[in-house]
């Protein structure tokens, strides 16, 4: 049995239930959210034990697509806030030890949420990552933006745009609002590719805005990775532990990939529609055991 779990009005874990219902692969959706409401669940550490959640009597040997999100800090019932945490991790830890296949398993060894940890861990492996720079010193920010196009990012995994920055918007910068993280802008197409165990799915990004997702005139069209590069993807995955991720790059001029971050949980479903339900037939080949 597959089960997808997570919030089913989330947008990317309803595409995905969607997609198999339309191959005829069956899917069964946990729903955080009503057992959170109806307060009912069942899981014991272990290893092979059966849980329950809700409705469903969740197999320790299924396969599991997650999407798992701990809605506590929007709860203004401190009762559903402590639900909400205590769903949440325990069937963490519950996922984090059965045999079934988990993707992605909740202590895979990412560091996409600290991105000056994670480019340092991506540039390590062997993959080119734009300079950059964290600091809350404005002298140490300025210098940086002063030497090139420079683009202002978030330093946790919150979702946020990048955006050009000049060395004068850093007038008036006091430590107190820091730290910031900047990086050396590439100037090409973006891609996006989608590791799903031995198979990768890459979409090449036209677009004349810094950050394509703010473009509503961008293009999109598939496209091969060079075959080094696709290998050592592959392989950095699931040295990472992870069975799925989005990889983000830059193309420069001179045809470097320019690795920029690797996403543990993508929200994959844009770019799947695009693909004809092809990331979402591989997640579903993976769960089924049909490839790695």
């Amino acid at each position: 049995m597959i089960y997808a779990v997570g919030l089913s009005s989330e947008g990317t874990l309803a595409h995905f239930a969607a997609g198999a219902d339309g191959l005829g692969v069956p899917v069964r959706t946990v729903d955080l959210r009503a057992a959170v409401e109806q307060g009912d669940w069942w899981l014991t550490l272990g290893g092979d034990r059966p849980a329950r959640i809700g409705e469903h009597t969740l197999d320790p040997e299924g396969a599991y697509y997650c999407r798992i999100t701990d809605l506590s800090a929007l709860q203004e019932d401190p009762g559903q806030a402590l639900h909400w945490r205590w769903l949440t991790t325990a069937l963490t830890a519950w996922l984090d030890h059965i045999p079934g296949l988990v993707v992605n398993r909740p202590s895979v060894r990412s560091d996409n949420g600290s991105k000056p940890l994670h480019e340092h861990a991506l540039a390590r492996a062997g993959f080119p990552v734009p300079a950059s720079v964290t600091s809350s010193s404005a002298e140490r920010l300025r210098a940086f933006a002063a030497a090139g196009p420079t683009l202002v990012k978030a330093v946790s995994g919150v979702r946020a745009d990048s955006r050009l920055l000049d060395a004068s918007d850093l007038d008036g910068f006091h430590p107190w609002q820091g730290p910031v993280h900047l990086q050396r802008y590439v100037e090409g197409r973006d891609v996006r590719a989608h590791v799903v165990g031995d198979r990768v799915h890459a979409e090449e990004i036209v677009s004349t805005a810094v950050d394509y997702r703010t473009d509503p005139d961008a293009v999109f069209r598939p496209c091969e990775l060079p075959a080094p590069l696709a290998g050592r993807m592959v392989r950095h995955t699931a040295q990472l532990g992870m069975a799925f991720a989005g990889w983000d790059f830059k193309v420069s001029a001179d045809g470097t990939h320019w690795c920029l971050e690797v996403n543990p949980m993508p929200a994959y479903d844009w770019y799947d529609r695009r693909l004809g339900g092809a990331i979402t037939a591989s997640l579903l080949a993976l769960l089924q055991g049909r490839h790695r």
